[in-house]
């Protein structure tokens, strides 16, 4: 999954105070790590405005994402919080500033660079691209992450998640590419896949 946090920049140059702008930003950044771990992920990186997280499984288990989609819903409350600390600190607040997010899923390879480590592989690649694609407070899986989705609608349903068929434009696709929008419910309880376990993504490729 990839964040980025639209308009940052101009945010940032309106700030009264730059020093709570970053403030802001590193608790957030904080939160979301904290979130995160608390759902079973991975937070990799911060990238400035956004970050990167994963949430690992082996070829031979079929991982749910009732792990992701309430870490979705849980990010979508903090970034909410998030804008209205970044509103209050603004000399003038453009329209349009949000979290958006991208999901896709499949293969990678565990990689370190440095004393770190890190994960390599073109899910990372096409979570960016949808992320760079959803508007604010969008979060957009592309077909591959949203057809298995698509398989659990009434437990989506059940637990207030809203999914869309949308065309997305990406660097790869300017026309674009198939891909869903989901949409998350603020606050109250997220019971995707309660009554049959989990809601499971394609087995790695």
């Amino acid at each position: 999954m990839v964040g980025d946090l639209r308009l940052s920049t101009l945010v940032l140059k309106e700030a009264v105070r730059p020093d709570l702008f970053a403030r802001f930003i590193i608790a957030f950044t904080e939160a979301i790590r904290s979130l995160a771990h608390g759902r079973e992920g991975w937070f990799d990186k911060f990238t400035g405005d956004g970050f990167i997280a994963f949430w690992l499984h082996v070829p031979d288990e079929r991982a749910v994402l009732d792990p992701v989609l309430r870490f979705c819903q849980e990010v979508r409350g903090a970034s909410g919080t998030l804008i209205d600390k970044l509103r209050r600190n603004s000399r003038n607040f453009p329209v349009g500033v949000g979290l958006a997010m991208g999901i896709d899923s499949g293969a990678c390879e565990l990689a370190q660079v440095g004393g770190a480590l890190t994960l390599v592989g073109s899910p990372i690649v096409g979570a960016t691209r949808m992320a760079a694609s959803a508007r604010a407070g969008e979060t957009l899986a592309n077909i591959y992450v949203g057809s298995a989705l698509e398989r659990f609608g009434e437990a989506l349903t059940a637990g207030g998640v809203e999914m869309f068929k949308v065309t997305a434009r990406t660097k790869e696709y300017p026309h674009g590419q198939e891909a869903y929008r989901l949409d998350f419910p603020i606050g109250g309880d997220l019971p995707v896949g309660a009554k049959d376990g989990g809601v499971s993504p394609p087995a790695p490729r």
